[in-house]
């Protein structure tokens, strides 16, 4: 029964540092090529998001000039409207006047 005991924890102890040696041994590496694709990824990247945030700031700013647009044609609206009210209560003259009689 001990000689079971002693030959099990042998056989997972070589297993155990079996596997560890297999683990460290196949540790990936990077290789230049794929350093320098990276490399050119990361600037692809950065390269994007400043076109983005460009983009983005152009957005707002456009965004901003089309309020003060809008805000503009409603005074404008607004003002045409009181016109053309007042232009339809405009006094009359002759008010004794009406005009087939």
């Amino acid at each position: 029964m001990k000689i079971k005991k002693i030959g099990s924890l042998i056989s997972m102890s070589i297993v155990i540092v079996g596997v560890g040696l297999v683990l460290t041994g196949c540790t990936c590496k990077i290789k230049d090529d794929q350093h320098s694709k990276l490399a050119a990824l990361r600037q692809q990247e950065r390269s994007l998001q400043s076109e983005i945030q460009d983009a983005q700031n152009t957005k707002s700013r456009i965004d901003r000039e089309l309020q003060t647009r809008k805000s503009e044609y409603n005074d404008c609206d607004a003002k045409r409207e009181i016109v053309k009210q007042r232009l339809s209560v405009w006094p009359n003259i002759w008010p004794d006047y009406t005009p087939n009689q």
